[in-house]
């Protein structure tokens, strides 16, 4: 587990640093958000190519004469059993599994908010209308905003072309992507890194 940590974080931290010094005030959008996940999946997928040299060791056989005794005696072999890796993979187990129950919940209750409140349709998403103050944020299709600020007319056309862009652009799934992927890999301090889309 050491070894993949240290083989998957060191490419991603790499390229990380790529992408504040070079790509982050850009503006192209697509290619750092294209750059971003490929070095996610590229980090995860590092560990696990391995490449061989081969090389040929001439070997001359040596010859002794040496003799071998047996004795009489019976050798007990004790073994010892080691429960770390049960303790680290039992805590591995538990952990990810809270974190996957948590995800679960949240995607339940987007769920249920989409379910409970008033919907309208905007161009190629849903508007859902919520009741609480909340800053506009997109899920797949569906764009949450309050119901109060849609219907006074309060919410800049700027911000709903920017959260039609987020919908048409699937943003949601890159999200998702990489919540899924810190579920997993909640070990890896790189995960603590921010996402920005």
């Amino acid at each position: 587990m050491i070894d993949f940590l240290i083989k998957s974080t060191i490419p991603l931290v790499t390229l990380i640093l790529v992408y504040f010094l070079l790509l982050e005030k850009e503006k192209i959008h697509q290619f750092n958000r294209f750059y971003l996940l490929f070095s996610l999946v590229f980090s995860l997928v590092v560990p696990f190519i391995t490449i061989e040299i081969i090389e040929k060791i001439r070997t001359t056989p040596i010859l002794q004469n040496n003799t071998i005794q047996f004795s009489q005696e019976s050798v007990v072999i004790v073994q010892e059993t080691n429960y770390l890796p049960l303790v680290l993979w039992s805590i591995y187990g538990s952990i990810t599994f809270l974190l996957f129950f948590r995800f679960v919940r949240n995607i339940l209750k987007i769920i249920s908010k989409i379910n409970v409140n008033t919907k309208v349709k905007y161009k190629n998403a849903t508007l859902v209308l919520l009741k609480e103050e909340v800053l506009p944020h997109t899920f797949l299709n569906y764009i949450f905003i309050n119901e109060i600020d849609y219907n006074h007319k309060k919410i800049e056309t700027e911000l709903f072309s920017h959260e039609l862009t987020h919908v048409t652009q699937k943003h949601s799934l890159d999200v998702l992507f990489i919540e899924v992927l810190k579920t997993v890999f909640w070990f890896n301090p790189i995960f603590f890194f921010r996402y920005k889309r």
